[in-house]
This record gives C-alpha cells, sequence and structure tokens, in this order.
C-alpha cells in the first residue's frame, strides 16, 4: 500500500507532467514516447558498457527496443509497480553515489527508464491546450 502511494505521488509529480507536455508537442502518443526512452536507455547503456558481455547486451537491447519502436510504436505498452520501484531505488543509489564520490555517470539511465516507464502508465493524453483560446478564456473571465 505504501509503496502504491509513493508510486503514484511520484508518477504524479515528476514524470508524467512532463511526458504529458511531451506528448503534446511532438504528437506523438504516450507508447511510442515509452518505446523511445526505451531505446535512448538502451544506447545509454550501450554508451557507457565497459565490457564484452555489456556491449552485447545493450546492443542487443538497442536493435530490439529501435525495432519495437518503429514497428509497434504506437501499440500498448505495460509497465509494472515492482520494476518502477526497483528503478527508483537504483536511481537513488545512483544519487547517493554521485554526491558523495561525485560520479554522476550513468545515473541518466535510470532517469530515461523511468521515463519510459511512466509513459507506459499513462491511459490517455489530454488534448493540447492553445494559447490563444487559453488568453480568450482568461480574457472573458477577467471582464
Amino acid at each position: 500500500m505504501l509503496l502504491t502511494k509513493l508510486d503514484l505521488w511520484i508518477g504524479k509529480t515528476l514524470f508524467v507532467p512532463l511526458i504529458i507536455k511531451f506528448c503534446q508537442l511532438t504528437r506523438q502518443s504516450q507508447y511510442a514516447v515509452s518505446r523511445l526512452f526505451w531505446f535512448i536507455a538502451a544506447l545509454d547503456g550501450f554508451h557507457r558498457a565497459d565490457t564484452l558481455l555489456s556491449s552485447i547486451m545493450f546492443g542487443v537491447m538497442s536493435i530490439f527496443m529501435m525495432l519495437t519502436a518503429s514497428l509497434r510504436a504506437d501499440m500498448p505498452a505495460r509497465s509494472s509497480l515492482w520494476f518502477r520501484m526497483l528503478a527508483m531505488g537504483f536511481l537513488a543509489l545512483d544519487l547517493m553515489k554521485g554526491v558523495v564520490a561525485g560520479e554522476w555517470l550513468g545515473t541518466e539511465f535510470w532517469v530515461f527508464v523511468l521515463i519510459a516507464e511512466y509513459a507506459a502508465t499513462i491511459r490517455t493524453i489530454p488534448p493540447r491546450e492553445h494559447r490563444k483560446k487559453a488568453a480568450k478564456a482568461a480574457g472573458a473571465s477577467a471582464s
């Protein structure tokens, strides 16, 4: 119960508003954005790989995510609470390592993963509010 409330608060305050704005600006679905950020995370992991095994693993993951992002971009994606909390834990560990040792490289990987996972939790994207309509509404309410 506590993890669910924490997950809901993190999503609503930190990730979902930015993801919705990004979806509205790019006119992409939340599922396409989820797959895009998984692809970015895979490329970041490939870039940071320091062993042959991790290079192969992230290279295969990058190719797989590129194919799913291009072939199945708007198909619904799934996300699970336990995986988001695991990624949040790894992000917290990386942030503590950054504060203590000054090693910030690699922290962005978990941010990309969390953006991808929280994008998959969004069910509907509200329509983009146009500035002219918002200005008219503000002007009408002021008079």
